[in-house]
């Protein structure tokens, strides 16, 4: 059983590895945190411009909730990805000192500090040092060692079959 003082400190969830499933978990929990009236703050670091399930839902049937995403999409596609990644952090160090909220989703951090777009140490450092409280779920493959030694929980969803190889395209519904 948790002592108060560790009731209070929030967690820090990783959610990794290269099976599907990682964001939807996460949103998945955002929905039990909702249904226990928690505050929810959401940002997507690749997703893009590319209307989501997960963003028609929470916008739709969520009212104020923060759901945002600064991404440009599929990382081989065009565009500055390092510069929006860069400035959908500064948008996470805000949240993680000032969001007045219980859970803030990092979707896809993982995968822009696995290109490179974000620095694994000083991610770690603002994770480490966010607002007392406030529990936060990273997702993405390919999670740094820096952000897997300071999760409070781990879980590496591992691909076992999955339709995209073979040649099946993303279905709206299941995929995005």
């Amino acid at each position: 059983m948790l002592k108060e003082e560790d009731r209070t400190k929030g967690l820090l969830l990783n959610l990794t590895g290269d099976g599907k499933g990682k964001s939807s978990s996460a949103f998945g929990i955002a929905v039990r945190a909702l249904g226990w009236e928690w505050r929810v703050a959401v940002l997507q670091f690749i997703k893009g411009g590319r209307p989501t399930g997960e963003r028609n839902f929470f916008r739709k049937y969520v009212p104020g909730m923060m759901f945002e995403s600064c991404g440009l999409g599929l990382t081989k596609g065009p565009g500055d990805h390092a510069s929006a990644a860069a400035a959908g952090w500064e948008r996470a160090k805000e949240l993680l000192r000032g969001f007045d909220g219980e859970l803030l989703i990092l979707d896809e951090l993982n995968i822009a500090v696995r290109h490179g777009y974000l620095d694994a140490a000083e991610v770690a450092a603002a994770l480490s040092g966010r607002r007392a409280g406030l529990n936060v779920i990273v997702t993405g493959r390919g999670a740094a060692p820096e952000l897997l030694e300071i999760a409070d929980l781990v879980s590496e969803i591992r691909a076992v079959r999955h339709p995209f190889l073979n040649g099946e395209p993303a279905r709206k519904g299941l995929d995005y």
